[in-house]
């Protein structure tokens, strides 16, 4: 992992699972250790790492995760209230849906749901009854929030209630506002050029599960763990990755490596194109936590490009850890060895490259709407269109510098991706 700060590399190397470090940790001075609990508070490790090495944090360090846990510990029970309200209004207007991620990781993924951040809960709708369940909810105080950076390609804006909350700089804040995200699709073939076209087999496959005292819907085990392969590498090839997204899905391969009951079962079920998907984020896992796989994993690793193995390998390409916080789009080239057609495959360089447009014009339409407390006399609506045409204006101008700014860097590691692949 090229150019990784030291501290990261001491918490990714004491959290893998083939040959933990974690006597790197017990290097760190005082200033290291707070950067791992900002770093971990970010990507979501800092409680994994507490859970499996408590012993080699500074006491100091093990008190603060102990108060994480705490504020968790309280987060987790809002969350399952504001599920079963949510479940229950839909459930009224008989709008189907199945939770997908969040609380669904848990025991497989991650054993203790009170341990796992989660900031959102995520529904698929099929696509007939999405609009009506953004209504639905819409009756119980859910607002879209539109936001410039990073528009989904699987989902609606999200969803919040008005709430008086400010960030305390606590990334456990119990009273934090939850999102709720909407997805119309599992996976968008039509962005992404490559992988399903069509995963409606798997809502037909959905089970009901129950967590503690909360029941709901959710993909079979098998199509779980297809999503979020899928959804992990969404991130990888465009967005930038959450590191605890690795780890867990890490965990689960670990686990289940020899598990031949279910890998049979899965290499029966997904068909070759989807297995191929998927065994780019196994291999991201593989890569950053030294997870035992199993044999027919290992397999299907071997059969993808070889431009896919060798990005994961090149140190001009390879993913950081350090996920979004370090911004690229050496994805990019990941992303064209994974399209068959050589004209998809330019299409996608330029679009990537020099995109046309960043972001839908009907977005910052939707954003200009009259203040509530306004008198009616157009004035509010006038100065919240100029407000948010200002505001849309910096933000173009900030993605050109960044877009233009990345050129080079993109262009040398794309080229010597080209060149270790064809030799």
């Amino acid at each position: 992992m090229p150019d990784t700060p030291r501290h990261v590399t001491a918490l990714i190397s004491a959290l893998s699972f083939g040959s933990p470090r974690p006597e790197l940790l017990r290097t760190l001075d005082d200033a290291q250790w707070r950067d791992i609990l900002i770093f971990g508070d970010l990507m979501h490790l800092t409680i994994p790492l507490a859970q499996r090495w408590g012993d080699h944090c500074p006491n100091w360090v093990r008190s603060r995760i102990d108060e994480n846990i705490a504020d968790n510990t309280r987060r987790f029970q809002i969350i399952k209230t504001t599920y079963a309200e949510i479940a229950d209004v839909l459930r009224t207007a008989r709008l189907e849906h199945v939770v997908l991620k969040g609380f669904t990781k848990s025991p497989d993924y991650a054993p203790e749901p009170r341990h796992r951040s989660q900031s959102d809960i995520d529904l698929f709708c099929p696509p007939q009854m999405i609009s009506g369940a953004r209504d639905v909810l819409s009756t119980i105080g859910y607002e879209p929030v539109y936001e410039f950076e990073n528009m989904p390609w699987d989902h609606l804006p999200p969803l919040r209630r008005k709430t008086s909350w400010r960030w305390r700089g606590n990334a456990y804040d119990p009273e934090m506002p939850l999102s709720v995200e909407l997805h119309h699709c599992l996976w968008d073939h039509a962005a992404a050029r490559c992988g399903p076209e069509d995963l409606t087999a798997f809502w037909e496959r959905r089970v009901e599960r129950q967590l503690e005292e909360i029941t709901f819907s959710a993909l079979s085990p098998i199509d779980n763990l297809g999503y979020i392969a899928l959804n992990l590498l969404r991130d990888l090839l465009r967005l930038g990755i959450v590191t605890s997204q690795v780890y867990e899905l890490a965990w689960f391969l670990h686990a289940n490596a020899h598990n031949e009951e279910f890998w049979t079962r899965w290499a029966e079920t997904h068909d070759e194109e989807l297995k191929r998907l998927e065994s780019v984020s196994f291999l991201l896992a593989a890569t950053w936590f030294g997870c035992d796989l199993a044999d027919v994993v290992s397999a299907e690793i071997e059969r993808l490009p070889v431009g896919a193995r060798r990005w994961f390998d090149l140190p001009a390409t390879s993913p950081s850890p350090l996920g979004w916080l370090r911004p690229s789009k050496d994805g990019l080239w990941l992303h064209t060895s994974l399209l068959a057609s050589a004209s998809e495959k330019r299409r996608l360089i330029l679009r990537r490259l020099l995109p046309r447009r960043v972001r839908p014009v009907n977005v910052v339409v939707a954003e200009a709407v009259p203040n509530p407390s306004s008198s009616g006399s157009g004035t509010s609506s006038t100065t919240s269109v100029w407000h948010h045409s200002r505001h849309y204006s910096v933000y173009l101008l900030a993605r050109a510098k960044y877009h233009l700014g990345i050129l080079p860097s993109t262009l040398w590691h794309g080229l010597c991706w080209w060149w270790s692949a064809r030799n």
